[in-house]
């Protein structure tokens, strides 16, 4: 085998090595957009959920209880990347807590569930609310086909 064929060859095999290791880093730069997008969703419904004037707070608490704080989670169902921007659809959930009129005995309460569809724009190392399409025709036409898939 020439010299050229050895060469060729040698670059073949390293192209097809690379193409596993450049799939595994978009995988994994794809899971790291994803963490930080469901990072900036929960700041935001973490912050709604610490308000005064929070919806949680308008219904009465369990009997013999009062309010005390909510804890807020979420849970990104798709992603979708428009240049820069990235579409989110999360689902929210915020869980009251009620403590007896001491402020001792903090139970959870039934949760709160919503989803949402979020606009999210790069800011610095991590994700700033652009907009909120929940209202928007976009969320109407994605309630109305199938949810997209998880994961």
């Amino acid at each position: 085998m020439d010299t050229k064929h050895k060469l060729a060859l040698g670059v073949l095999a390293a192209l097809l090595a690379a193409v596993p290791v450049t799939s595994l880093m978009h995988d994994r730069a794809e899971a790291a957009d994803r963490k930080s997008l469901e990072q900036a969703a929960l700041s935001i419904f973490q912050r709604d959920a610490n308000r005064a004037t929070a919806e949680w707070r308008s219904n009465e608490p369990p009997a013999g209880r009062v309010w005390n704080k909510a804890v807020a989670s979420a849970a990104v169902s798709d992603v979708e990347k428009q240049g820069d921007r990235a579409k989110v659809w999360v689902d929210e959930y915020t869980t009251p807590y009620a403590t007896d009129p001491s402020g001792k005995d903090s139970q959870p309460t039934a949760p709160y569930v919503a989803s949402h569809l979020l606009l999210f724009e790069p800011a610095g190392d991590g994700w700033r609310l652009a907009e909120d399409l929940t209202e928007s025709d976009s969320y109407d036409g994605w309630r109305a086909e199938a949810r997209p898939p998880k994961g």
